[in-house]
């Protein structure tokens, strides 16, 4: 019988020593005039959490992080007009008693972050951290919990690259 040898993996950091610089709303660009509601399937019914995802890229001198930042902006903006549903709220149709979205234009959240740490500072990013959960943020903290945006953006800016959070 022949065992298999598997590298264990490297130690994690277990601080990220993660900043919020900014944390705020972004709104449509255009006024709709009808407010409407997105009605949501069964299983949206059921399956109803968070999906949070976190994407990492190296920096681009041409690009410095408040352009970078800036251009995320307006592309959030775009999305919301094209979009309704990102800018809306998860609630409760009263009369179904279902969940819907509200296409109420309130707004996506948009967080700008820091980190002391770099890409490679980081390790090897195969392996899961569970550090990695502070690169997130679930809620806009000066907002009820029951007014919380569907979509929230979140930029990390790292000493030599970026982290998106969405």
């Amino acid at each position: 019988m022949r065992s298999s040898y598997q590298e264990s993996p490297p130690l994690l950091l277990e601080d990220l020593k993660v900043t919020i610089k900014e944390s705020t709303l972004i709104f449509p660009s255009e006024e709709t005039s009808e407010r409407k509601s997105m009605f949501l399937s069964n299983v949206d019914q059921i399956l109803n959490f968070d999906v949070q995802t976190v994407h990492f890229f190296r920096p681009n001198k041409e690009f410095p992080p408040e352009m970078v930042s800036e251009k995320l902006r307006k592309a959030l903006v775009k999305l919301m007009d094209a979009y309704e549903f990102l800018a809306g709220r998860l609630c409760v149709d009263p009369s179904s008693g279902r969940l819907d979205v509200d296409c109420n234009g309130a707004g996506a959240g948009f967080v700008t972050a820091a980190s002391d740490y770099t890409l490679e500072e980081l390790g090897d990013l195969v392996y899961p951290n569970p550090a990695f959960a502070q690169l997130v943020t679930s809620q806009l903290q000066s907002l009820p919990k029951d007014d919380q945006p569907l979509f929230v953006f979140q930029e990390e800016r790292k000493k030599k690259s970026k982290v998106l959070s969405v």
